[in-house]
């Protein structure tokens, strides 16, 4: 290819818009990866996990998945909202299984650009489907389920998600969670060759985190 072809490509791109695109894109993955600093310094600040290149690669490569299925669109900026609200409520909850109130009631105010998608009524219902079997084994002995902040988030992504995709982020969850931690207690249990050896509990929040956005891109 000549000069002269590479001056007429460079022309049709301008012409197109292809650059524009190209720069809008590149400044929507930046300030994904710039958020993404800022949330590790507010992390650090507060004694929180925070793994900076880990969290930037990962927002970098989430504001790129929510690109490339939402265009640059209101529905992208959502699903930007709502990584970073799950990714600090999943880091909360990692050292001290506890998660702010804050979450789950912007999870909640995220939920209201889908009622139009959803419905309303699938979004109740799907909350719930999700949150009243974990209320009733609160209440039935021998009281066991899982914690207040699990609840709240499973309910409030299941009013973001709707009945469907809010059930099948749930019970991905879950899943994700029994198989991971299963296998953390085997494998500890082989180290120490002991079966009595004590149980650590886990943080459910980050894996309903994931379940969440897999669903929020598939959906």
């Amino acid at each position: 290819m000549g000069e002269a072809d590479m001056v007429g490509l460079d022309s049709n791109l301008m012409r197109t818009g292809a650059m524009p695109e190209i720069l809008a894109v590149l400044l929507w993955i930046g300030t994904a990866v710039g958020i993404g600093w800022t949330l590790c310094h507010v992390l650090k600040a507060r004694k929180l996990v925070c793994h900076q290149p880990l969290i930037l690669a990962l927002s970098g490569a989430m504001a790129l998945a929510l690109y490339f299925r939402f265009g640059l669109t209101v529905t992208a900026v959502q699903g930007m909202f709502l990584w970073f609200t799950l990714l600090y409520g999943s880091m909360s909850d990692l050292p001290d299984h506890t998660m702010p109130d804050s979450i789950w009631v912007v999870v909640l105010a995220l939920a209201i650009p889908s009622i139009q998608k959803h419905g309303i009524v699938s979004m109740l219902a799907g909350a719930v489907c999700v949150m009243l079997p974990q209320l009733a084994l609160a209440v039935i002995p021998p009281h066991r389920t899982l914690g207040g902040a699990d609840i709240k988030l499973s309910g409030a992504l299941a009013v973001l998600l709707g009945f469907t995709g809010g059930l099948t982020a749930f019970l991905a969850g879950l899943l994700m969670a029994v198989v991971i931690v299963t296998a953390r207690d085997f494998v500890q249990t082989r180290l120490h060759k002991r079966r009595d050896c004590p149980k650590k509990p886990f943080a459910l929040i980050p894996f309903l985190a994931v379940g969440g956005m897999v669903m929020f891109l598939i959906g």
